[in-house]
C-alpha cells in the first residue's frame, strides 16, 4: 500500500483557469482546505489507507464524506505482495479438451470413487465462520524473508494446519474416525493433518504426520516436500494414510467459500478461501482495514453436532488470530 498522502496529487489538482498556479505557471496541488468536508476520524483513516478524499464521491450532506464512502477504495486497491494472488494459480491443471470423451481411469475414477462413497455414507452439513487474519498477515510479512534464508517458503497454509492441530487437542471428538462396520468412533491421540493437493492427475491428500508436534517452519517445510511429490506423480504411499483430518485451500484460485467433500472415514474437514481486504468496525466502533477470510468446515453428523462443529470453528479462529502463539511450543502457545 502506498505511503499515507497528507494533500491530493497533482493529478487530482483542481483544473481550469481558475485552478491554483505556482510562479512557474504549473498547477499547484489541492490544500487540505480544498479537500471535501469530512470528519477528522475520516481524514485520518483516508491517510492511514492512503486515500485521496479530492476521488471520493461523498454522500453525506453537500458531498461530506462518510467513513462508509472509503470502502469501495479499500476493495478497488492492488493487493501487497505478501498477500495471496488473486491471480489463478492453476498451472499444470487438466481442463479437458472440447468434444472429447475421456474414459473415467486411473487416479480421476478412485477420485470419483472416494467421493461417492462419502457422499453415500455421510449425512453432513457445513458451517461457515468469518476469522480476521490481519495480525497473521502482518506476522508472515515480517517472518517471510528470514524464513525464506533458512530455506523454509512461508506461505499462509502452515499457520492454518497448525491451528487446526491445536483446535483438535481442544475438541478430540473432531481428530476422529468412524469404524461403521464396528459402529464406533475412534477417537485418534495422533494429530495427522492431511493437505489436498491439486495435481494434474487430481485431487490427492498426503499427509503432515504428528502436526501438533512440528513447529510452523517444520510444517512448511513437509508441505512442500508433499506437494512436490504429489504433483510430479510420485508420492509415497506412506504419505497418503494414517490422516485424521484435512485442510483444503481454494484461496491461491481466488475463491472466497466452499462447501469440501470430508476425506472419508474422517468425520471433518476445513475449507480456506483467500485472504480479502474489507472494511471492519472495531470495538469502539470505528472502521478499520481487516484482511478476512472464510474458513468453511464440513462434519459428519452422525459424529460431530452442530454446537461442536461451532465449538471446533471457534478454536480455529482463535489460534488464527493469535497467530504468534502458533510459533511457540504447544506448552507455551496452546
Amino acid at each position: 500500500m502506498s505511503p499515507p498522502s497528507e494533500a491530493p496529487t497533482a493529478a487530482h489538482a483542481p483544473r481550469g483557469a481558475n485552478a491554483p498556479r505556482s510562479p512557474n505557471g504549473h498547477p499547484v496541488a489541492a490544500t487540505t482546505a480544498q479537500l471535501p468536508a469530512a470528519a477528522p476520524s475520516v481524514r485520518h483513516l483516508a491517510r492511514k489507507l492512503g486515500v485521496d478524499l479530492a476521488r471520493v464521491h461523498g454522500t453525506g450532506p453537500a458531498g461530506r464524506v462518510l467513513l462508509e464512502d472509503l470502502a469501495p477504495f479499500l476493495g478497488s486497491k492492488a493487493a501487497p505482495a505478501d498477500r495471496p494472488a488473486a491471480r489463478p494459480e492453476t498451472v499444470g491443471l487438466d481442463f479437458g479438451v472440447a468434444g472429447t470423451r475421456v474414459k473415467l481411469l486411473g487416479l480421476r475414477r478412485k477420485i470419483a470413487e472416494h467421493m461417492v462413497a462419502a457422499k453415500k455414507a455421510i449425512p453432513d452439513y457445513s458451517y461457515i465462520d468469518e476469522c480476521d487474519l490481519t495480525d497473521l498477515v502482518r506476522l508472515r510479512t515480517q517472518l517471510k524473508d528470514t524464513f525464506g534464508r533458512a530455506g523454509v517458503r512461508l506461505t499462509y497454509l502452515p499457520f492454518f494446519v497448525k491451528a487446526a492441530a491445536r483446535a483438535l487437542k481442544e475438541i478430540p471428538i473432531v481428530n476422529c474416525t468412524f469404524d461403521e462396520a464396528a459402529g464406533e468412533m475412534v477417537l485418534h491421540d495422533r494429530y495427522n493433518v492431511g493437505v489436498a493437493v491439486a495435481t494434474p492427475q487430481g485431487l490427492v491428500v498426503p499427509v503432515v504426520k504428528d502436526a501438533d508436534r512440528k513447529d510452523v517452519a517444520a510444517i512448511a517445510t513437509e508441505i512442500d516436500r508433499l506437494s512436490a511429490d504429489c504433483r510430479a506423480g510420485r508420492p509415497k504411499l506412506e504419505d497418503l494414510k494414517g490422516g485424521t483430518f484435512t485442510v483444503t485451500s481454494i484461496g491461491g484460485i481466488g475463491g472466497l467459500i466452499s462447501t469440501p467433500i470430508i476425506n472419508h472415514p474422517e468425520v471433518g474437514i476445513m475449507g480456506v478461501g483467500k485472504v480479502v481486504r474489507r472494511p471492519v468496525y472495531d470495538v469502539h466502533g470505528t472502521i478499520r482495514p481487516a484482511d478476512l477470510i472464510y474458513l468453511s468446515f464440513t462434519f459428519d453428523h452422525r459424529i460431530v453436532d452442530g454446537a461442536v462443529g461451532a465449538a471446533f470453528g471457534n478454536a480455529v479462529v482463535k489460534h488464527l488470530q493469535n497467530p504468534a502463539s502458533l510459533l511457540l511450543p504447544e506448552r507455551l502457545g496452546g
